[in-house]
């Protein structure tokens, strides 16, 4: 099993804290948001080699952290579907992908990880779509579709999932479709939904992800972190 972490982002709205550094530098406790990803990561069995990070706003200051780069020279203009389509050019095996702005456990990666399905999202139980992203299901949680344009699905993609190698080409060609490279790669994903079986995986683990001020403030607050 392999990893990708995406972390190309500048992270504009959290300036104040970040001080001109990517915003997955930002300080959770001792430790960065990628460091922390990696540690847990390496906790639930991946190997570092097998970890691969997409930079792209000054890369150079993740350099000593990733423990594969890819860089990202369109971060400004293209979205993460050109991110992740950057690294399925070094990566094609089985691969658990996540954004680079999230806090969470090793239990939540073991419980992705351990699931018998190769193609895999993780969702928490909400209403709440508000800047989140819906995920449309049929029977026995197979995924129809996936994006913020889908309202009240009753789940709420949080941004890490599994994807089995032998469809990366697949997914790869609608990644960097002209309609997906300037989108988010949950396009890519709804297209792959009519060709191969995605299965939604809620979860009621400790998570939280990182956009805003208040995001980071209540971030530390749940996993009793100091800044």
């Amino acid at each position: 099993m392999k990893a990708i972490i995406l972390a190309a982002g500048q992270g504009k709205r959290l300036h104040s804290y970040t001080n001109g550094l990517p915003k997955c530098l930002l300080k959770l406790g001792s430790e960065s948001i990628l460091e922390r990803e990696i540690r847990l990561l390496l906790e639930a069995g991946i190997s570092r080699n097998d970890i691969y990070v997409v930079g792209g706003y000054r890369y150079e200051c993740l350099m000593d952290i990733a423990p594969n780069l890819i860089i990202n020279d369109c971060y400004d203009t293209k979205e993460n579907s050109y991110s992740l389509a950057l690294a399925f050019e070094s990566v094609q095996d089985d691969t658990l992908i996540l954004d680079a702005d999230l806090c969470f456990e090793t239990a939540l990666l073991e419980k992705v990880l351990q699931n018998p399905y190769k193609n895999v999202l993780l969702s928490r139980c909400s209403q709440d779509l508000d800047e989140s992203t819906g995920i449309v299901t049929a029977e026995n949680q197979q995924i129809v579709a996936v994006g913020k344009q889908y309202a009240n699905t009753g789940y709420v993609y949080i941004s890490i999932f599994k994807i089995a190698g032998e469809i990366i080409p697949d997914f790869k060609h609608f990644l960097m479709d002209e309609k997906s490279e300037k989108t988010w790669y949950t396009s890519a994903i709804t297209e792959l939904c009519s060709q191969y079986a995605f299965y939604n995986m809620p979860v009621t683990d400790k998570w939280h992800e990182i956009d805003f001020i208040e995001d980071y403030e209540e971030t530390l607050t749940l996993f009793g972190l100091e800044r």
